[in-house]
């Protein structure tokens, strides 16, 4: 089902997985009555992942059996790592915290497994709102249209940290395509960067094509800002713009981009955390799911102008398990560009 940006409602898949739930819903109300569910985000408030997680909260906890409320905790740094690490070490492993599998939850652990103070097998996946397709953009001043511009001359990107995504994807489109991006860390989120482009500080940036779509539509209605590339899997959304990951020949080369690009399919997808009671985990997925079919938050999306692509628990636990390890070769990569020492 996708709906809001796309406008497109298909609602048979979910049906199908609610009715499966439907027990689970019936189960727990006294433990999550008088109580409160609270998700953490990784990154700034304004950002995508905190606005799609506001929509959550909005709409959870009435699908929750005792209606709890549910509240929103930013805990910002190491590209999401910190909210992960108080998920996994100090958070209640009752069901009443969880968390957004922020990009890095899929790399750090490989690559530098003492910042990542958890095992990512470990978790269970509540479900997934929307796939989280990231786009290249360039704002308008800066001259550059194409990725063969960016070979040209250097331009300023803003990133939220060396260890995020949001940086290792552009120093590695340097190093495999030869552009000559200059990264500036320290914009912590969507809202920052966005502030920072608008002003003239930076003039690229890596930014989910949902958030672009949703929070700044006045960027692409007045040509503001051009998408020259898309990041990940996803099929680019404005036609003729090609994706990264065909731009490359080397087979190694296109496994090392896979590798930091596959987090963007599980977008904003929602954690709990080790040793949480199984009934739990039935109960708040059983929830996510009824939510993310309910004609409320469907509306509600509509209105926030947010894409709605929803994957169940089960399914993206599946994917995980899929998903494999990278080769030691990528793994030592994506160490060097993060600045791991291993």
């Amino acid at each position: 089902m996708r709906i809001g940006v796309l406008a497109r409602t298909s609602l048979a898949a979910l049906g199908a997985i609610w009715a499966a739930h439907g027990s689970a819903l019936a189960q727990g109300a006294e433990f999550y009555r008088n109580k409160s569910v609270k998700i953490l985000v990784g990154s700034e408030a304004g950002g995508g992942f905190s606005t799609y997680s506001l929509l959550l909260s909005s709409h959870l906890g009435r699908h929750i059996p005792g209606n709890p409320t549910v509240t929103i905790e930013h805990r910002p740094g190491s590209g999401g790592i910190n909210s992960i690490n108080y998920l996994a070490n100090a958070a209640p492993r009752d069901g009443t915290v969880i968390a957004v599998a922020m990009p890095n939850f899929f790399v750090t652990p490989f690559v530098e497994p003492a910042a990542a103070k958890f095992n990512p097998a470990q978790f269970r996946f509540i479900g997934r709102m929307s796939d989280f397709g990231r786009v290249l953009a360039i704002w308008h001043t800066s001259g550059a249209r194409t990725v063969a511009d960016l070979k040209m001359k250097e331009t300023v990107l803003a990133a939220s940290a060396r260890r995020s995504t949001t940086s290792i994807q552009p120093v590695l489109m340097n190093e495999i395509l030869g552009t000559k991006m200059k990264v500036i860390t320290g914009f912590m989120g969507s809202g920052p960067t966005a502030v920072a482009m608008e002003q003239g500080e930076v003039e690229v940036a890596t930014i989910a094509w949902s958030t672009l779509v949703s929070l700044h539509p006045d960027w692409l209605r007045d040509k503001k800002i051009h998408v020259i590339a898309g990041l990940d899997f996803s099929d680019v959304p404005v036609p003729g713009v090609p994706k990264v990951r065909d731009l490359i020949d080397d087979p190694k080369k296109k496994a090392l981009w896979d590798f930091v690009a596959l987090p963007s399919e599980f977008g904003t997808a929602f954690l709990a955390a080790p040793e949480v009671p199984a009934e739990q985990v039935r109960t708040l997925r059983a929830a996510f799911d009824a939510a993310m079919q309910s004609p409320e938050f469907i509306e509600d999306a509509k209105r926030r102008n947010l894409d709605i692509n929803p994957k169940s628990g089960e399914k993206l636990d599946q994917l995980f398990k899929r998903s494999g390890a990278p080769t030691q070769d990528i793994i030592d990569t994506v160490a060097r560009v993060m600045g791991v020492t291993q």
